[in-house]
């Protein structure tokens, strides 16, 4: 009987085995955590180039969390979590896979809509790869989120190439991935049409000592959001889930463009509630009787392929009543605290009526649409108040963090506190300039400076 008892087991053992991996499993193997000896990827994780892809992204999560991602979660909860459009819809356009920014700014929105111009790509199940294939395909998502778990975003010119490459295409690894460090359980994917350019939709969950269990979903699309058809139809689709909250950052100053006016007059018709560093945008579209301004951090010139774009309004902003402090971490572009800034717009006469809290678990009806605010003159600057601040030079190449064991590659220097790290004695040099896209003019994002291997070659 006991034979017969241990036979069954096993053999339960290998048929539970023989399933195929969920996305949840697919997420987290992703991601470096653990998974079950049950798992038909647990195997996998003995693997040696696994477990050299566990050790780096782990140790890198761990330092973003560190010198950002914390920091970023206690900021958005004193200055965000008292306002209802940031648990309803929360649009981040420009943004690429972002989803870890803002996660830690908007943990709460019931519907998170992202874009950006990358395609959405797939997951294939890791247990159908061949080690060889699987070794490729972690390289290119180490490489693909790496800049952006150190700087904060991603560096397009960088990524596209990173996410064509392996077997984990597109930015729906990214997403996996994210969505794994961040603690949350993936309970259904979905590709989506609904307004023709590709997207996927996620349905996830997380732990909430609140008892709050309800799903939150997760739009990505593909689309390009210059003026024109493809523009209109996403916005269109948008509007429908009615207004909300909306995020900009590191985006390549593409909103003071005429050829993004209709994105740009659609965020602020729709919008409740915006939160954007200095490249969304510009200052002097925010009409003071329709707007309330909070500057935080300090305004510095942008980086030079984007010098055309120092916005002048706000700069004189930051030196008047509109300044509301510091902030701890670096945004966007700027990813030292030192030099970073952030602008939180909250609409004066945004009702909670008419603020969107729909449910994910019903279908939501169309929203009715927001009228467009009465023009108004534009700012007139005043003058400066205080000097105009020098752009502090950015050094050729990141240290290795100390405490942490990271190795920064490709990215810009991140600031550590002087207990963590001494500073790192290096050349200065002037600020990288990002690689143009050739989508748009501007383009995107700055060019990372080379490998810290080849310092000794300066």
């Amino acid at each position: 009987m006991l034979r017969y008892f241990v036979f069954l087991l096993l053999a339960g053992l290998s048929f539970c085995r023989s399933f195929a991996s969920s996305v949840q499993e697919q997420s987290e193997f992703l991601a470096g955590n653990p998974l079950p000896r049950i798992s038909s990827l647990a195997a996998l994780q003995t693997h040696s180039d696994y477990q050299k892809h566990q050790r780096e992204l782990q140790e890198q999560w761990s330092f973003c969390k560190r010198i950002r991602y914390e920091a970023m979660q206690l900021w958005g909860k004193e200055h965000l979590g008292h306002d209802r459009s940031t648990r309803g819809v929360v649009r981040y356009l420009f943004g690429g896979p972002d989803f870890l920014n803002a996660h830690a700014f908007f943990p709460d929105a019931r519907i998170m809509v992202m874009g950006g111009l990358e395609p959405v790509g797939e997951v294939p199940a890791p247990e159908t790869l061949t080690p060889e294939a699987m070794a490729v395909g972690l390289k290119s998502l180490r490489e693909a989120l790496h800049t952006s778990l150190f700087c904060g975003y991603f560096i397009t010119s960088e990524m596209k190439p990173q996410l064509l490459q392996g077997s984990f295409r597109g930015v729906l690894p990214v997403l996996f991935t994210e969505l794994a460090l961040t603690g949350n359980q993936i309970l259904s994917v979905e590709m989506v049409k609904p307004f023709g350019s590709p997207g996927v939709k996620i349905l996830y969950a997380r732990f909430d000592p609140r008892a709050d269990t309800q799903p939150q979903t997760l739009y990505y699309f593909q689309a390009d959001l210059s003026n024109g058809k493809e523009a209109k139809h996403f916005l269109d689709w948008l509007g429908a889930l009615g207004e909300g909250a909306s995020y900009l950052k590191a985006a390549s100053y593409l909103l003071p463009l005429p050829s993004f006016s209709q994105t740009r007059e659609f965020l602020l018709r729709t919008s409740s509630l915006i939160l954007q560093d200095d490249s969304g945008i510009p200052f002097s579209e925010f009409h003071p009787d329709l707007w309330k301004i909070q500057l935080f951090g300090v305004y510095v010139e942008p980086l030079e392929v984007f010098r055309l774009h120092r916005d002048p309004f706000l700069e004189t902003a930051y030196a008047g009543g509109d300044y509301a402090g510091p902030i701890p971490f670096g945004v966007g572009y700027h990813v030292n605290a030192r030099d970073a800034n952030l602008l939180l717009a909250t609409r004066l006469n945004a009702s909670a009526e008419a603020v969107a809290y729909p449910s994910v678990l019903s279908p939501m009806a169309a929203a009715t649409p927001i009228p467009s605010p009465t023009p108004k003159p534009t700012r007139t600057p005043r003058p400066l108040k205080r000097p105009k601040p020098t752009p502090v030079p950015i050094r050729k190449a990141l240290p290795v963090d100390s405490s942490e064991g990271v190795e920064i590659r490709k990215a810009l220097p991140v600031e550590t506190t002087p207990l963590e790290q001494p500073p790192l004695t290096l050349p200065e040099v002037k600020d990288p300039a990002p690689a143009m896209d050739k989508d748009h003019q501007p383009a995107g994002d700055p060019t990372p400076p080379p490998d810290p291997t080849t310092l000794e070659n300066l």
